[in-house]
């Protein structure tokens, strides 16, 4: 070797080592230089940098010193920790959903930065060429394995992607199987919850049901008593969104972040209707991206449709289907409560027993269709004449009955006059040519009483108004028959004549 070019070759080397450890101390407004070219040429990173909070130009200056401190002298440079710092890098780009070739542009700008910094201070000076020369032909070796550390970082992030959305998949297919095996309300939020966490690899949920303009909590997963209010605060149905999805799902999904928890919350809709909202979180530093909120929203349109499906086979279950009044096993349940309501707060309570009288003769002479049509007449005038407290049942074919809580025995005499009237007007509006008749009975509870005890008294009195309007129906019929309209006429010309 030629002893002159391996002395020079050492001068470079020398100088150029002493210069990155001088340059070292202004890599931060060396970083500051070089993110506003960034900020020029990839524009979308320093955004999403931006957004997460992070220190872009703390950024931008660690890579420049690892630049710098991998053409200082002395000893190796510690490769296994800039290797792991750029592979981390590479891996977040990715979460961000940033394309590799604009990580690797990024890189090149911050190694033209580096050569600048190098060769300022010996622009002029002798053997200058030399030493940027060799800069370059280190800093590309270096830049190529820092590369190759940040394409790491990003296919990590992408096999663990395609990992997670292939579980995913398996997720939102145990959810559609899970929630389709129960038509219980409560067990199907339940179901959606768990499996909804299971499949986001999420620990912490609500599910609230919609009531009018209102939400209700239906089931919580992870949390105490004592902070599903302060979770409802933080990320429930009220709280403004971050970021929402944009997808072909029904379910609107959000991007939600409270002061101790990351979140996505679902709109649960069903045929336009929001019919709920369910909300999975973390206290972690989770960071949600696009596929998160899609396949949420996939999700929630399962939940939603379990949820209403449920939702409709308990209403089913409570209410009879011709009329839309609860049915007898409904009604049951709410005398029982009804009654232990009155008994533990000393409160009054009065029942009706109401029988439509004619529904055999109208079957008979006008059809199926007219009796249905004279049932629906009873329940519609039912709901005309009583409170909305108050809670109308169809508990046999022909029999109606109503609970009526804080009511005096006076006054559920009066609403039966009042429903006798009205289901007699309705009647003739409908023009129902048999007419529709019904008998109502009435009792009042009474301390100690249970609800069969008072159900009992009621139909007795329903009884005896039976036989009542029985008689009066024979008594006016004898009145219009002709021969007592002859006997009647007789009789009067005897008295006119005596």
């Amino acid at each position: 070797m030629n002893p002159g070019a391996e002395s020079g070759d050492t001068y470079a080397v020398d100088v150029l080592g002493a210069l990155a450890s001088r340059l070292g101390v202004d890599s931060l407004e060396s970083g500051r230089k070089a993110l506003e070219v960034v900020r020029a040429r990839s524009p979308q990173l320093v955004v999403l940098g931006e957004q997460a909070g992070e220190d872009l130009v703390a950024t931008s200056a660690g890579f420049i010193e690892m630049l710098l401190g991998s053409l200082r002298g002395g000893d190796e440079p510690p490769w296994g920790e800039f290797e792991q710092r750029s592979r981390d890098y590479g891996r977040l780009r990715a979460a961000q959903g940033l394309p590799l070739e604009s990580l690797i542009e990024v890189l090149a700008v911050y190694r033209r930065a580096t050569i600048e910094m190098l060769s300022r201070p010996i622009l002029g000076k002798p053997r200058y060429d030399e030493i940027v020369a060799l800069a370059q032909s280190r800093l590309e070796d270096v830049t190529e394995r820092l590369i190759t550390a940040i394409a790491r970082g990003y296919l990590d992030h992408v096999v663990e992607e395609n990992r997670a959305r292939e579980s995913e998949m398996h997720g939102l297919a145990a959810i559609v199987a899970a929630v389709g095996r129960s038509l219980d309300l409560m067990e199907t939020a339940e179901v959606s919850l768990v499996e909804s966490l299971a499949a986001l690899r999420l620990s912490t949920g609500a599910i609230w049901l919609r009531e009018r303009s209102s939400y209700k909590i239906a089931h919580t997963v992870g949390l105490e008593a004592d902070q599903v209010d302060e979770f409802a605060v933080q990320v429930g149905p009220h709280v403004a969104a971050a970021a929402s999805a944009v997808s072909r799902s029904e379910s609107q999904v959000d991007s939600v972040c409270g002061a101790d928890w990351n979140a996505l919350r679902a709109q649960l809709r069903v045929h336009g209707r929001t019919i709920g909202m369910m909300t999975v979180a973390t206290m972690g530093g989770r960071v949600f991206n696009a596929s998160d909120l899609l396949f949420t929203a996939a999700v929630a349109d399962q939940v939603a449709i379990a949820i209403d499906r449920a939702r409709q086979f308990a209403s089913e279950a409570r209410t009879d289907h011709l009329t839309g009044l609860a049915n007898r096993r409904e009604f049951e349940r709410v005398m029982e409560r009804e009654v232990a309501v009155a008994e533990r707060h000393k409160r009054r309570l009065a029942l009706l027993m109401i029988d439509l009288d004619n529904l055999k003769r109208i079957n008979d002479r006008l059809g199926h269709g007219a009796g249905d049509e004279a049932l629906r007449l009873v329940a519609q005038q039912l709901l005309r004449v009583v409170r909305a407290s108050d809670v109308c049942a169809r508990v046999g074919g022909d029999e109606f009955a109503v609970a009526m809580p804080e009511t005096e025995l006076n006054r559920a005499r009066d609403v039966a006059r009042r429903l006798r009237r009205a289901v007699e007007h309705g009647a003739l509006r409908m023009r129902i040519p048999e007419g529709v008749d019904v008998s109502v009975g009435t009792a009042a509870w009474a301390s100690g009483q249970d609800w069969q005890a008072l159900y009992k008294a009621a139909d007795e009195d329903l009884y005896d108004d039976k036989k009542r309007r029985k008689t009066a129906r024979r008594w006016q019929k004898e009145d219009d028959s002709p021969q007592i309209r002859l006997l009647g006429r007789a009789g009067k010309r005897r008295a006119s004549g005596a």
